[in-house]
This record gives C-alpha cells, sequence and structure tokens, in this order.
C-alpha cells in the first residue's frame, strides 16, 4: 500500500492535480485495500488489481480499482457509508462512490470522483 499511494501521490502532483492530493491518495489507498482483503476472483482466476487515475474535462479526479470479483454483497450500504470502514471513510474524504461491473460480468470496478481544487476557497 506504500508503494501504491506514492505512485499515486507522484502523478497527481506532476499532473498539477489542483484537488487535495492528500484525501486522493487516501482514498485511492482504501479502496485499493478493500479490493486486496475483500475480493475473491471467481473460477479460480488470478487474482488481479488494476487501478486508474483519470481527470475529468472539469479538473476532477476519477480513481477507478477494479478487482476481479463480481460480487459485492451491501453494495449500497456499503457506497452510503453504513457498512464497514474503508468506503465510509473515502465518502469522509469528499469522495463521491459509484460501482458497476465489466462487460463479461467477471470483475467490478469502484469509482471513486473527487472535484478539483478550483473555485473552493
Amino acid at each position: 500500500m506504500r508503494q501504491l499511494r506514492g505512485v499515486a501521490r507522484s502523478r497527481l502532483a506532476l499532473r498539477q492535480w489542483s484537488g487535495d492530493i492528500d484525501s486522493a491518495v487516501e482514498v485511492f489507498a482504501r479502496l485499493a485495500y478493500n479490493a486486496v482483503v475483500h475480493a475473491q476472483p471467481v473460477n479460480g482466476a488470478t487474482a488481479q488489481m488494476h487501478v486508474h487515475l483519470t481527470f475529468t474535462e472539469k479538473g476532477g479526479l476519477l480513481i477507478d480499482v477494479e478487482d476481479p470479483s463480481p460480487g459485492f454483497p451491501g453494495a449500497q450500504a456499503a457506497l452510503r457509508g453504513e457498512k464497514g470502514r474503508g468506503l465510509r471513510d473515502a465518502r469522509r474524504l469528499g469522495a463521491d462512490l459509484t460501482w458497476f461491473l465489466a462487460a463479461d460480468g467477471r470483475s467490478k470496478t469502484i469509482r471513486a470522483t473527487l472535484p478539483s481544487g478550483e473555485g473552493l476557497t
């Protein structure tokens, strides 16, 4: 997790993202940790996690963490921050959370959306 945090922090700093980099790195770490701990691959597949940091047209940040498990028991409660700590903490750090299945139905992506820092006081 330390290495993932460092990579995320470096990429956001290099791109000069105007949002709260510390909060974004923590949200990223919470999502990645949840994927490692809770996601089990289907049918004995190799466990892989894919992470993506993408910038929106308005300068916001999308953090996508894809894991090898299509299941997400209690998804809505977890996304509302009512179940578990990781996603609740991500929400408290300012993330809007959603999730979706891959087209083949074999994996899922948890997405955190964070606003840019422009226009905030």
